[in-house]
């Protein structure tokens, strides 16, 4: 009986431990740095996820804002992240941010299943994550930095953390 008893908590610990390492490697995305994350994770963060193609010339264009946006939010609560429409791997993405002086986080191995809201059909398409990790704005087209700092301030109001 004893015997039976060790070996269903040895069992128990195990289904225990493999659930918690599944939970804990789970991510819904990787950056080019090397960062596994978590949409539902905002960490206390708004997060500014970014949906962009190398083909669409209004997504390039609105690059140096982006850049703009990143290094004027670096020391905030505000998170910028951009994922190529197109599901690069990690070589082609980097030489795209090379290429077009990509300043801020790029993702890369995005899991579909797991995003906070549906693949964009228009781009640029931008969407505005509260700390707590739920959408609360969706942007088509063109963004600037000082339009997207507008929404973020506009949303701090009604979204408190």
């Amino acid at each position: 009986m004893l015997k039976k008893l060790c070996i269903i908590v040895v069992a128990l610990s195990a289904l225990l431990a493999g659930v918690w390492v599944a939970n804990y490697n789970r991510s819904d995305f990787t950056t080019l740095s090397g960062e596994k994350g978590q949409w539902s994770d905002g960490q206390g963060q708004w997060l500014v996820i970014n949906y962009f193609a190398e083909w669409c010339a209004p997504c390039l264009k609105e690059i140096p804002q982006l850049n703009q946006f990143n290094q004027q939010t670096a020391d905030s609560d505000v998170r910028l992240i951009a994922i190529s429409w197109d599901n690069l791997g990690q070589t082609e993405l980097q030489q795209i941010a090379d290429k077009y002086a990509m300043e801020f986080e790029l993702a890369y191995q995005v899991n579909p299943d797991n995003l906070p809201f549906v693949k964009p059909a228009q781009l640029p398409a931008t969407f505005i994550l509260s700390p707590q990790g739920k959408v609360v704005k969706k942007l088509l087209g063109e963004q600037t930095a000082e339009l997207l700092t507008q929404h973020i301030e506009q949303l701090k109001v009604k979204y408190p953390h």
